[in-house]
């Protein structure tokens, strides 16, 4: 069980139907997510306030209409943590047969090959913060802080957030 606090934001209207477990990220444009796709989809995890501090000196109006809930994974859920960027390559490698090439890796093939061994990932804050400006790599950088997203929507418990 992790000990970070995790968190998730939601529009309100949808709030109620995502404690009660329903609900599913949102899908963008088929077309255009298969061939510019840097992100994979899934339920975006803030850890230990990660999101919220960033959103704070980049994009505030994000937050209008949004509320958030606490979150938790369940013990066994298969996370990729994302330690290194040497590890995160090897691991394109082992599931593309690729040799990661900067702008033109295939995300959307990625991502569909770690949905099939995992439920979800992990960017830790160290790589993210020493990797997230590399040019040719900018994988990291989409991610905009230290996060897990989650596709695998039985790993994921959502709950209210009391105060």
């Amino acid at each position: 069980m992790m000990k970070q606090k995790l968190t998730h934001w939601v529009r309100k209207e949808h709030k109620d139907l995502i404690l009660k477990g329903g609900g599913k990220f949102m899908h963008r444009d088929r077309r255009l997510r298969e061939k510019f796709e840097i992100k994979p989809e899934g339920f975006w995890l803030s850890v230990d306030n990660s999101w919220e501090d960033w959103i704070k000196g980049n994009w505030e109006d994000w937050m209008k209409g949004r509320v958030c809930v606490e979150a938790e994974l369940v013990d066994d859920i298969n996370l990729f943590v994302i330690k290194t960027k040497k590890q995160f390559l090897d691991k394109y490698y082992e599931l593309t047969g690729k040799i990661p090439k900067g702008f033109l890796m295939n995300w959307h093939e990625f991502h569909e090959k770690m949905k099939e061994k995992y439920d979800g990932m992990m960017l830790l804050a160290e790589p993210f913060y020493k990797h997230r400006m590399d040019m040719g790599f900018m994988y990291f950088y989409g991610w905009d802080c230290e996060s897990i997203c989650v596709w695998n929507k039985k790993k994921i418990k959502f709950k209210e957030i009391r105060k």
